[in-house]
């Protein structure tokens, strides 16, 4: 039996190149890919980045990088053994340093025709080189800034990229609401992504908290595609200098069972599975504790809809010390801080359309400011440390 299984083998792979040497070279020809969107990074952390682009053709993608002007290292993507081809390419950089910075250059290979054997070849475009710096927990301080609500509004879009201060910016958050609704990648694109990448220049990372108009329309189920975590998910922690991040997703806004979602939608149990997450995390994490300051990034400053309603997560919140919640979704701005005729225990920022907060934190305080389009300072907030 295995004889004839070895001997069928080798009577296909005659049959499908019955002239040509195992050994022999595959053909390349002189056509490139165009990269027509990136790269850019997203949601970096203290050891991981991840780098996004798109190209017109069909290819294989890899990122070289390394401290400094030094490229000596390459990542290269696989799924299953297999080396992704396509026009959307995804690299996650792993075992990095915190606190360094890191040149990359984003390389996308043609492949003319995915033959079963010899698959014809093309050359290599590239872009970079680029540099970004990890996040570091051990860093005295960070600066970061946070937009929300867009809603498709790419001229609001460009006011808000001009009213920030990206010199005293380490990353960009999105508050989530970018769309009214996905279509399709180039609407993604044409929407948000594209004048918000390009604001970040190669260079910084965007965070996105994803919205409620996020989980709608017929795209919305590729979008992790194209802001892609490490972890997988859209709720996740990161350690900026001095503050814990605690990115939620607050899903959506009415329950599963709401004629408009035509019963496709099973918030339920992803919003179950996340508590559990935060609990956890909360619970386990040294950072929770240890760090000067706790902020919670998400959209739906009531905590979204979830059937037994948001106590367990404000429970969970407040046990955990949280200092800060920035939110947006009312599109105006509104500031509570904790008192006793409020049941949270840290400072609520929601914040309205057209304003960028900008947070910068130190070791002993963190310092929130709200300012329009305009420049104009809406409130500015300065909290301690606690003790």
């Amino acid at each position: 039996m295995i004889a004839r299984s070895l001997a069928l083998c080798a009577a296909t792979l005659a049959l499908v190149a019955p002239a040509r040497a195992q050994s022999e070279a595959y053909r390349v020809f002189d056509t490139r890919p165009v990269i027509t969107e990136g790269p850019y990074l997203v949601a970096t952390g203290e050891t991981t980045a991840t780098v996004v682009w798109l190209t017109d053709t069909p290819s294989h993608a890899k990122v070289r990088y390394g401290p400094g002007d030094e490229l000596s290292a390459v990542a290269e993507p696989q799924v299953d053994g297999l080396v992704p081809v396509g026009t959307r390419h995804v690299v996650h950089l792993t075992d990095l340093s915190p606190g360094t910075t890191y040149g990359y250059e984003a390389v996308a290979t043609r492949v003319v025709k995915l033959n079963a054997y010899w698959p014809d070849k093309g050359l290599d475009v590239r872009s970079g080189p680029h540099r970004f710096t990890t996040l570091d927990r051990d860093r005295p301080s960070v600066s970061f800034s946070v937009v929300t609500d867009t809603h498709e509004d790419t001229g609001l879009i460009e006011k808000l990229n001009q009213s920030i201060d990206w010199e005293s910016t380490d990353f960009l958050v999105h508050a989530g609401d970018a769309f009214d609704w996905i279509d399709n990648e180039e609407h993604l694109f044409r929407a948000w992504l594209r004048p918000t990448a390009a604001a970040l220049d190669h260079t910084r990372p965007l965070i996105l908290v994803r919205g409620n108009h996020e989980l709608r329309g017929p795209f919305a189920r590729q979008l992790l595609d194209y802001v892609p975590t490490p972890e997988g998910r859209f709720y996740y922690a990161r350690e900026a200098g001095p503050v814990h991040l605690m990115v939620l997703d607050t899903g959506e806004d009415k329950p599963d069972d709401t004629n408009v979602y035509a019963g496709l939608n099973r918030m339920a149990p992803y919003r179950a599975a996340e508590l559990a997450w935060f609990r956890e995390h909360v619970k386990t994490s040294r950072r929770v504790s240890e760090a000067p300051f706790r902020v919670i990034l998400m959209h739906q400053p009531s905590w979204g809809w979830v059937p037994d309603g948001p106590a367990a997560w404000l429970e969970t919140a407040n046990s955990a010390g949280v200092d800060l919640v920035i939110a947006g979704h009312r599109h105006r701005f509104s500031y509570n801080p904790p008192g006793p005729d409020v049941a949270h225990s840290y400072h609520l920022l929601v914040l309205g359309q057209g304003q960028v907060a900008h947070v910068e934190a130190t070791t002993s305080e963190l310092e929130v400011v709200v300012t329009d389009l305009d420049g104009t300072v809406v409130r500015g907030a300065t909290i301690p440390r606690r003790r």
